[in-house]
């Protein structure tokens, strides 16, 4: 498949959170042919009060993706699932990185359904720990069925203590942006004001340009930080221990039994 910004083919999407999908690729999505947005979390952390505020976490998240289909309809060719334990439990918001190879299997069944040409999701920045599991899910996938993948950058914290949206921690080649159309604006912004429960947070991030780069199959440098200041927050829990469970993670799919293997698909020549 031939692939430019102009038009994309079949597209599957993993994002962290309902929301994400729409500020990193609320425009990408509107350019393929179809788009299958893959969620990964329940979108409900604790120790942030939206239990006192909805009731419980569970109506909170309930919320969230009544949300996300609402945001979603308003493409037509574009659908959303969300990844489960074997057992249909949600994965918990912050806590993602606790379940890589679970989480993996659930996100292979949906790429063997969706046959998709292209992968996109988030970059490795250090900013909200469950973005960071989704990239390294995402790596693996694209390794594992020889899959073009593409990263988006949402935010992190730099060296100063400053906030740093939508700008890659690491450059290197490769970078692109899509400039949205006014048509393709308006649909975003529609789509941007269905997450009610997210408006003050979705109004810092830029509408009219969307950036990507290609995601490169290469070992991992060794982070420029130690924690993950923005979300949590309750554990302070250290990068050097998430990569770790990462490294975990590799060495089991590279085992006997992959879930690659278990799930009988069959790799992109």
């Amino acid at each position: 498949m031939s692939l430019t910004t102009d038009k994309f083919g079949k597209v599957l999407v993993l994002a962290a959170h309902p929301d994400d999908e729409t500020i990193a690729c609320g425009g990408l999505l509107q350019r393929v042919s179809a788009a299958l947005v893959v969620f990964a979390v329940d979108g409900a952390p604790h120790h942030y009060g939206f239990e006192k505020k909805f009731g419980s976490l569970q109506n909170y998240s309930v919320a969230r993706f009544r949300e996300a289909s609402r945001a979603l309809s308003f493409i037509s060719h574009c659908s959303f699932r969300r990844l489960a334990t074997e057992d249909g439990t949600w994965f918990s918001d912050q806590h993602l990185f606790l379940n890589l190879p679970a989480a993996f299997i659930s996100l292979q069944r949906f790429a063997r359904e969706s046959s998709p040409d292209l992968l996109v999701s988030h970059a490795f920045e250090g900013g909200h720990i469950d973005h960071d599991a989704c990239h390294f899910l995402a790596k693996q996938l694209a390794r594992t069925l020889g899959l073009p993948a593409l990263e988006f950058p949402l935010y992190w914290k730099s060296s100063h203590g400053q906030d740093v949206f939508q700008r890659f921690r690491e450059a290197h080649e490769g970078e692109f942006s899509l400039q949205l159309s006014q048509q393709e604006l308006q649909v975003k912004r529609r789509m941007l004001r269905e997450y009610r429960t997210q408006q003050g947070l979705t109004a810092v991030f830029s509408q009219e340009t969307e950036w990507f780069r290609y995601l490169v199959q290469s070992e991992d440098a060794a982070p420029h930080w130690s924690g993950y200041p923005f979300e949590n927050r309750a554990e302070q829990y250290k990068t050097e221990s998430f990569m770790q469970l990462v490294a975990d993670f590799r060495q089991s799919i590279g085992g006997s039994a992959s879930c690659y293997e278990q799930l009988s698909i069959e790799p992109h020549p």
